[in-house]
């Protein structure tokens, strides 16, 4: 609460700038791309209630209602960004679901590690039994063929510095209080065209 300037990064603070990921338009541009490859049953396991998942949980619905989609409760499971084990437990009871989904949101690509084990263990082939997508774009994607939304650190961390000097440079500046930036879809062959 001092008078030295601050800019936070994925994070808000009242009266504070903030660089934002576009979390939204990140769960959007995923249920477009699974929407458009034909499917229609999309599960989503999202993280721990925060900002992020809560903008996370809006682009989701707002996706889904846009397209039509109709989104059992099951589908939707919380579970712990970062944690493997919570998403393979996730992921289990979506498989074992009489209409499982065709395609599955995990929460990060880290935590695919989890739903990728539930997936073999059910004896499940992917993307022909089932599709997948992550968040993140760590290079883990990419070595496990996962389709991802990769957030634009560098981005971040750029807008986040430039809004600072300004604000040192200029202290009587209105700057905006939130600055949100999108990332881009990383297509590898997680999911499959039905």
């Amino acid at each position: 609460e001092s008078s030295i300037p601050v800019v936070t990064i994925d994070h808000v603070f009242p009266d504070r700038q903030a660089v934002l990921s576009d979390n939204v338009n990140g769960l959007e541009t995923l249920v477009h791309y699974a929407y458009n490859k034909g499917h229609r049953r999309i599960a989503f396991l999202h993280g721990e209630d925060t900002a992020v998942t809560r903008g996370r949980l809006t682009g989701f619905y707002k996706a889904c209602e846009e397209l039509g989609i109709e989104v059992p409760p099951e589908y939707v499971h919380r579970c712990v960004y970062h944690d493997p084990d919570c998403c393979e437990d996730a992921t289990r009871r979506l498989l074992q679901l009489e209409n499982r989904p065709t395609c599955i949101i995990f929460p990060d690509d880290f935590s695919f590690i989890g739903g990728h084990n539930a997936i073999l263990e059910a004896g499940l082939r992917m993307p022909e039994d089932i599709s997948a997508v992550g968040y993140d774009g760590i290079h883990l994607a990419k070595a496990m063929h996962l389709t991802t939304y990769t957030q634009d650190t560098l981005g971040l961390g750029r807008t986040a510095a430039r809004q600072l000097i300004q604000m040192i440079e200029n202290p009587d500046f209105r700057h905006e209080d939130q600055i949100k930036i999108c990332g881009r879809l990383l297509e590898f062959s997680s999911v499959k065209q039905l």
